[in-house]
């Protein structure tokens, strides 16, 4: 990334990224979407968002629940 590129970044809303992570059909959807939550987390703390650690957390779980998800249904078929 060009130096001063993060600094004219919008930060989307938390929930465009659980949108994306919802969207998530396979393993591999699923680690881009992973690289994503850390990316976001970053650019928040970056920011100064007050609770980048909450973002954190919040991204992390929505991920563990869509690979729970996708064990679910790789299961069943």
């Amino acid at each position: 990334m060009i130096e001063g590129e993060k600094d004219s970044l919008e930060l989307a809303p938390i929930s465009q990224v659980f949108s994306i992570i919802d969207s998530c059909i396979n393993q591999n959807q699923l680690e881009t979407c992973k690289k994503l939550a850390k990316f976001y987390t970053e650019l928040a703390r970056e920011k100064g968002v007050v609770n980048s650690r909450d973002i954190k957390t919040n991204l992390d779980l929505k991920i563990e629940e869509k690979i729970t998800e996708l064990e679910y249904i790789e299961n069943f078929h």
